[in-house]
């Protein structure tokens, strides 16, 4: 009964979809864009501007490497001209099957409107040699938390503007040209990011997870010290005791963790070692203030600074 009442369900928001655009001209009518994360959102709020209308569907903090397929994620799809992801199997573990059941080929793998962000930009971590599961939830294409490196979201950027231009090509010139100015927003915003971070250049921290690869290699920070003993493995009492060792010694004063981290373990650590927590906004959106992506960076960075 219950799938029949999602077919029923489905059917009649189809339907009230195609009422609803039947009296509107190709001119008027704006490209749906649904998108995995907040921070591509943004991006393609940026490309196409008021050519498109944006829907995300995981909030801002939550765990982008998993989430429960709800009805509404479907419903998204199922009207999406573009569908864009992060991509390096983040979504891997919950994506494919509700795409498959939105029932729309033009957001399928290799379809015009499908877009995987990642093509293109500058991959960390790739592992080498035989991955299996003994080494945790290890990426085989590499650390997928580049958006944190804005020269990479340009590249990102790039990605929205070429799956628009292709669903929409009779607007190839707004979107090239929304899509130029973000790019040398973002290039002159690293430079001035990385000459206001000059002081805490080398500066060694301590991370839960690997989420701050990228800000790291940009802006000239050290992750020296991981919590995790592996990817997506809590970390166990012996390799914790050695975690509390290597940041005394190092004389790390901070500890970096996303907001869908659990920071239990980050706590623990911080009180043995007079380390501080600092809860980052990795993503636009997570906190009050973070409407942009360049806001996300900029106070990332800030914290770090404020704490070296």
């Amino acid at each position: 009964m219950k799938h029949f009442k999602l077919r029923i369900l489905f059917a009649a928001l189809a339907f009230a979809s195609l009422t609803l655009q039947s009296g509107v001209s190709a001119e008027e009518r704006k490209l749906r864009v649904v998108t995995t994360t907040s921070d591509l959102a943004y991006l393609a709020r940026e490309v196409g501007k008021d050519r498109v209308q944006v829907e995300y569907l995981l909030p801002p903090t939550a765990d982008p490497h998993f989430s429960d397929a709800r009805p509404d994620f479907i419903v998204k799809l199922s009207r999406a001209d573009v569908l864009a992801i992060v991509g390096m199997d983040l979504e891997v573990g919950w994506l494919p099957p509700i795409v498959q059941q939105s029932r729309n080929p033009k957001i399928f793998v290799g379809a015009n409107g499908y877009c995987d962000a990642s093509v293109g930009v500058h991959v960390l971590e790739k592992p080498t040699g035989k991955v299996d599961r003994s080494m945790g939830d290890i990426h085989v294409f590499g650390n997928p938390h580049y958006w944190m490196d804005p020269l990479n979201a340009a590249i990102m950027a790039r990605n929205l503007r070429d799956a628009m231009i292709r669903v929409d090509p009779d607007h190839r010139q707004a979107y090239e040209k929304n899509y130029n100015a973000l790019f040398e927003r973002l290039r002159a915003f690293t430079k001035e990011q990385i000459a206001r971070f000059a002081p805490a250049r080398g500066m060694k921290v301590a991370v839960y997870h690997k989420e701050f690869s990228y800000l790291a290699h940009r802006f000239g920070f050290e992750p020296a010290v991981s919590i995790e003993e592996k990817p997506g493995v809590p970390p166990s009492a012996a390799y914790l005791k050695k975690v509390v060792e290597d940041i005394k010694r190092e004389k790390i004063k901070v500890i970096l963790i996303a907001p869908y981290n659990n920071p239990r373990y980050a706590n623990s650590v911080a009180e043995k070692t007079g380390a501080k927590v600092l809860v980052l906004p990795t993503s636009v959106g997570t906190i009050a203030g973070i409407d942009s992506h360049e806001a996300s960076i900029s106070r990332m960075l800030d914290l770090i600074l404020q704490n070296r």
